[in-house]
């Protein structure tokens, strides 16, 4: 969960570290340590829970890395507007003139692919704030998905899978890798 979290938020620079001190919102992923379903109001063994007021998140009974990044997107969209930005869920990329276009949809129904046009630099696939000052990516990283992944068909997405890209949620053939 470290290196998907890693290679999916941006990273600071090694200025920013050397002056880091406390983090501003912290992530406790217990993996699949389960909730305690007899707990009041608790229905199930899977529990991903936000305060906003201590600056924590904690995720139980689930192994999903993509609960961390919905979390960090749901505390975006409420930190945000409170500095008159408004948080996105949508893929983006940009044009020659500097031109910008923004894709919304649900998970699932094409932002990736729609957003990785080779003719078009890439801003992001799938969480964007829009202020005065323009769109930017709150992601360092894609989260493409895989199901029925064809190269004829996303071509820009195939060719991001490599050594070193983090898959979840696939069938891997050890003798293929």
């Amino acid at each position: 969960h470290a290196l998907f979290m890693h290679n999916m938020l941006i990273r600071p620079s090694e200025e920013e570290l050397a002056d880091f001190g406390e983090p501003d919102f912290v992530i406790y992923n217990a993996g699949c340590f389960p909730a305690n379903k007899y707990t009041n109001y608790m229905t199930s063994t899977t529990s991903i829970d936000v305060s906003i007021t201590h600056k924590e998140m904690v995720i139980l009974g689930t192994q999903y890395a993509g609960e961390m990044k919905k979390g960090v997107f749901t505390v975006m969209h409420y930190l945000m507007p409170k500095q008159g930005i408004l948080s996105l869920h949508s893929g983006c990329n940009m044009g020659a003139e500097g031109d910008v276009t923004l894709f919304f949809g649900l998970s699932g129904t094409g932002k990736t692919t729609l957003s990785t046009d080779p003719a078009r630099p890439l801003i992001g696939d799938d969480e964007h704030c829009w202020g005065d000052k323009g769109v930017f990516n709150i992601e360092g990283g894609c989260y493409a998905k895989a199901i029925n992944l064809k190269q004829e068909k996303e071509p820009e997405v195939w060719k991001a899978i490599r050594y070193g890209t983090v898959l979840e949620n696939i069938i891997m053939d050890d003798l293929t890798r």
